[in-house]
């Protein structure tokens, strides 16, 4: 099989969400915590910043973008029967809104004083990722999740029906821009 057989096609939000990752400024951070969030201008803005100047992440097709977040890991317990301690895995998510999800669950189980931990997000293409794990590394690989994306389901806070200007993906339709 040759590399032009086979195309892998992103969900449209998870494109965006990783180009306004790779667009967004600390001082655009800053001026959404002291408006309190979003507006719908600064929604605009940060959108149109993200389709016109992102450097990766343009093409609707075979640029699959992996989020992380650095300080979520989970746990896998010894098998039945095995000895041995368990081992911490970190998760990598194929959807930035399953990963946020899994992170406000992650939240409200954690102790108090780390609450109001922000995330430290983490992204790359599917493509750099498997070069890295061809290559040697301080990272053992054996130890990283892949983690497909799950629908999200209608009773969900970030369904298209109850999007909010704090989530302009959300109002996003259509899974994919792939060729029809």
């Amino acid at each position: 099989v040759c590399s032009s057989d086979l195309r892998l096609v992103p969900d449209t939000r998870d494109l965006l969400g990783a180009r306004m990752l790779l667009t967004m400024t600390p001082e655009d951070g800053e001026a959404m915590k002291e408006s309190g969030g979003m507006t719908p201008e600064m929604a605009q803005a940060a959108i149109k910043k993200a389709m016109e100047d992102s450097p990766k992440f343009k093409s609707t097709y075979n640029e699959i973008p992996v989020f992380t977040i650095a300080q979520m890991r989970m746990q896998k317990q010894p098998s039945e029967g095995e000895e041995g301690e368990p081992i911490t895995l970190l998760p990598m998510y194929f959807s930035m809104q399953n990963m946020v999800g899994t992170w406000q669950e992650f939240m409200k189980q954690a102790p108090t004083d780390v609450q109001g931990v922000e995330p430290a997000i983490n992204l790359m293409s599917l493509k750099d990722l498997v070069e890295m794990m061809q290559k040697e590394s301080e990272i053992d690989w054996r130890h990283v999740v892949l983690v497909p994306p799950a629908p999200v389901g209608a009773d969900s806070e970030t369904s298209a029906s109850t999007a909010t200007v704090a989530d302009p993906m959300a109002q996003m339709g259509g899974a994919t821009l792939g060729d029809e």
